[in-house]
């Protein structure tokens, strides 16, 4: 692996949402993503936290909208699952959440889509 030469790493994560409260209801109930202390920017978000990576959800910025059709080519970010993709198919069903299963990934062993109540793609692997 190649370490950049300016010495970084990788952040945050940022996403656009249209309801602060839909959205983390979605992200930590249903993805079981952490809520974790903001600060006051002196406008509205959420932060989360997924493995370390903190994921800040804001509003007042562009979302794709619900109708947008899952596509790997589109904005996503992506987060490796640590159960087996059934388990996790059945806790989504459950939530009434769908997706996108990449078939026949040349990258994975298994790659799924979903979107979040305003259409912002998440990208969930298996590897092993």
């Amino acid at each position: 692996m190649s370490v950049s030469h300016w010495g970084m790493k990788f952040d945050h994560v940022s996403v656009s949402v249209s309801d602060l409260d839909v959205a983390r209801r979605f992200y930590c109930d249903v993805l079981r993503f952490n809520q974790i202390e903001r600060p006051d920017f002196g406008f509205d978000g959420v932060w989360l936290e997924m493995s370390g990576t903190p994921v800040h959800l804001t509003t007042g910025g562009a979302t794709p909208g619900p109708e947008r059709p899952l596509r790997p080519n589109h904005p996503h970010f992506a987060v490796t699952l640590g159960v087996e993709p059934e388990e996790f198919l059945q806790h989504l069903k459950a939530h009434g959440v769908d997706g996108h299963e990449l078939k026949d990934s040349p990258a994975a062993r298994w790659q799924y889509f979903v979107a979040d109540p305003d259409g912002n793609m998440i990208e969930f692997c298996v590897y092993n």
